[in-house]
């Protein structure tokens, strides 16, 4: 029982909603019915614009019927009669980018005594269709076609402004279509007699002739100022008055009257203007404010927003008019506040002239923001707040004529604080070097006369040194002198060239002793069928290598005339065992010695034995060089602490074949610094040398190491005494 009780309760309270849900349904369907020919009505009636009194003025922007046409679809006068009109309720009619055609509907109701009534639809680059009533028929209409993209000679008045006469009948209603078309327009709609627009004309037509007066007094005035200071300042500033100007009479229809009224389609180009205006405003204001040293922030903005105004105006060129616009507008805004920023910034871093950029920039920021109000209804749209621009900026205009003026007299008193702080320095400079000069002609006295004793002392000096001088001369030639003999001691001491080319005639020496005397000697013994022959390098050169040159050439005679030894390795043996005694380097630190190269030819046996002490055997056969290093010890002053064992030198013998050639030598050749980077002569070099000689007879020979050797030093010295021993065995 519950449960059917509980399923009739759902039941009606189902009905119970439908029901409701019905009516409301229902009320709701015909309050939007209502509204909706409530809506049609009030956007469909334009209420007649009754014209009551014949001579008054009468604004009725705000009661006129608007439309707007879809972008790219013009509508016929036909269709548009038909169409739904909105009242405006606005006190300017405004045009821009974003709304660029209107359709105005303005109905009449004329009550008053005169049927002759002007209407006018404000001025400036707009093209206006006008729909009239033809008489007794309102649905066809005369046709009007007024604007800037037609001569300026067409206009039905010849005046800047768009002024329509109008016949309306007394006491009828007349209604009258306008098509309004343009990338900015701005003003309000106006309907009076003519004798309104002749007397408020009067007094706006002398405002702007002042104006424009203005304008080319300030060109000139300023263009005869850059013709005498070159001030390049002045050229961006003259610049900027002509197309400012220009820009200011395009937008007020001036320049259509008056400059070019046969050729409208300049009229395109009318955002070229406010874009080369721009352009020589940046450029003025780069100059002017020198950003490029005071601000590089604004210096880079202020080039940025030259460039922009630039692709304005070549988006007007090639036919992108409304996008010209736009962009010139936006970044007009943009430069405006930028310059005023830039001007403050510049004149608290302490550049003063920067002040009348702020002044004139701000009256052109309050004759904009003036005109911009009025056009939004927020203060009343009169002569003076129309034409607040050219006010402003005209007030700009004398500002930045008086900035140049003010920037050049700032330059010249910060040139004259200069001139007069270098004088002040200079001054200074000449009183300290007039001091100085004093303070050094006192010195120089002083010095002067110290030099006088200091003269005197170098005078008594100097006769001193010449007896000196004369004492060291003569003892200098004495001991040349005991040198030259020691040099004759040392030549009787060597063998001489007879005795050593009789047992080979084809040999040579080249001996270049570094100084008089000579650390480096040859040897030369036949001891029965044995040629002994040994070129021996001693420690040091000059008078010290003579006397161990003279050491070694006894101990070599004892040993081989006396003791009769011809074995090459044992000779060196001896003489080493010989410099160790005579020197007594066991006892003493005395560690002298020589290096040495021995060839023992047995004439029997026809063998050359070689031994050597650090000094090596080269020898060539059959056109090929041949080397025997010698030991790697010297003669002499090879003791070391607590070592009393010998080295014994090594014999190699060389067979004899045909035309060997033998050379001995000590290291003077190889040592020698010469040549293009002043280097050593060098081991390869020297036995490429020798190789290169053993081509040449053995009487030539010598003649070429000796001018080999004498190319390579050139201007440097001799460092080492130098032998070469040649020699030729043949079979």
């Amino acid at each position: 029982m519950k449960q059917v009780y509980y399923i009739d309760l759902y039941v009606n309270i189902f009905d119970t909603s439908i029901f409701r849900l019905k009516k409301y349904t229902a009320s709701f369907i015909v309050l939007l019915f209502f509204l909706g020919i409530y809506s049609s009505a009030f956007s469909q009636s334009v209420p007649s614009i009754i014209l009551k009194e014949a001579n008054k003025e009468y604004n009725i922007t705000s009661k006129i019927g608007l439309l707007e046409e879809k972008m790219g679809v013009k509508q016929s006068i036909e269709v548009i009669q038909k169409a739904d009109f909105k009242v405006s309720e606005k006190e300017l009619i405004t045009l821009n980018n974003g709304l660029n055609v209107l359709w105005f509907k303005i109905p009449f109701q004329n009550n008053s005594t005169k049927t002759e009534w002007y209407l006018e639809v404000g001025d400036g680059l707009v093209d206006i269709e006008v729909f009239i009533p033809k008489e007794n028929n309102s649905s066809s209409f005369e046709k009007i076609n007024l604007g800037y993209s037609l001569p300026f000679k067409d206009r039905i008045i010849q005046t800047d402004r768009f002024i329509i006469p109008l016949n309306l009948p007394k006491n009828q209603e007349t209604t009258i279509y306008l098509r309004l078309e343009s990338n900015y327009f701005h003003a309000p709609i106006h309907i009076a007699p003519i004798t309104y627009y002749l007397e408020r004309d009067h007094n706006i037509d002398i405002a702007e002739g002042m104006y424009y007066g203005f304008v080319v007094v300030m060109f000139f005035y300023n263009f005869f100022i850059f013709l005498r200071l070159r001030e390049r300042g002045y050229v961006y500033y003259v610049a900027y008055l002509v197309f400012f100007g220009l820009a200011m009479a395009q937008l007020r229809t001036h320049g259509f009257e008056f400059l070019w009224s046969d050729l409208p389609e300049l009229n395109k180009y009318n955002p070229v203007l406010y874009s080369l205006s721009g352009i020589f405003a940046g450029l003025f204001l780069i100059d002017f404010l020198d950003t490029k040293k005071n601000s590089r922030f604004f210096h880079i903005i202020l080039y940025v927003i030259t460039v922009i105004f630039a692709l304005g105006g070549l988006a007007s060129i090639i036919g992108f008019k409304g996008i010209a616009t736009f962009i010139i507008q936006a970044i007009g805004a943009v430069s405006t506040l930028n310059a005023l920023a830039a001007a403050i910034f510049v004149y608290y871093k302490g550049y003063k002239p920067a002040k009348y950029i702020i002044l004139a920039w701000t009256f052109y920021l309050l004759g904009v923001l003036l005109f911009v109000l009025a056009g939004a209804s927020i203060i009343p749209y009169n002569s003076f707040t129309s034409s607040s621009i050219l006010f402003g900026s005209a007030i700009e205009m004398v500002l930045l004529s008086v900035a140049l003026a003010d920037k050049i007299d700032f330059y010249k008193k910060k040139q004259a604080e200069l001139q007069t702080q270098m004088y002040h320095k200079s001054e200074e400079h000449r009183k300290f070097i007039e001091t100085q000069n004093k303070r050094l002609e006192e010195r120089v006295v002083e010095r002067t006369e110290e030099l006088h004793v200091v003269n005197e002392e170098l005078s008594v000096n100097l006769d001193r040194l010449n007896e000196q001088n004369i004492i060291i001369q003569q003892k200098n030639q004495d001991i040349t002198a005991s040198i030259t003999y020691a040099k004759r001691i040392q030549q009787a001491m060597l063998p001489s060239l007879d005795e050593i080319s009789s047992v080979f005639k084809n040999s040579f020496v080249f001996f270049k002793p570094r100084d008089i005397v000579s650390g480096d000697f040859y040897y030369f013994k036949q001891i029965n069928k044995k040629v002994i022959l040994g070129a021996i390098d001693c420690t040091g050169h000059g008078v010290p290598g003579a006397f161990m040159s003279l050491i070694g050439n006894d101990l070599l005679n004892e040993i081989v005339e006396s003791k009769s030894v011809t074995r090459a390795s044992h000779i060196l043996d001896k003489l080493d065992e010989g410099i160790v005694k005579v020197l007594r380097q066991n006892d003493t630190q005395i560690r002298d010695g020589m290096d040495a190269a021995f060839c023992v030819y047995d004439m029997e046996e026809q063998t050359v034995e070689y031994a050597g002490a650090k000094n090596p055997l080269i020898y060539i056969q059959n056109g090929e060089l041949k080397r025997i290093k010698g030991d790697k010890h010297s003669i002499g002053g090879n003791l070391i602490k607590n070592q009393t064992t010998h080295r014994p030198f090594l014999t190699h013998t060389i067979p004899i074949e045909d035309n060997t050639s033998f050379y001995l030598f000590s290291d003077g050749f190889q040592d020698q610094f010469g040549g293009d980077k002043d280097r050593k002569f060098t081991t390869k070099r020297f036995r490429e040398t020798l190789l290169e000689a053993s081509k040449l007879p053995f009487s030539e020979q010598e003649n070429f190491l000796e001018n080999t050797l004498k190319n390579w030093i050139g201007d440097n010295r001799q460092i080492d005494d130098i032998l070469v021993i040649g020699f030729t065995i043949s079979k």
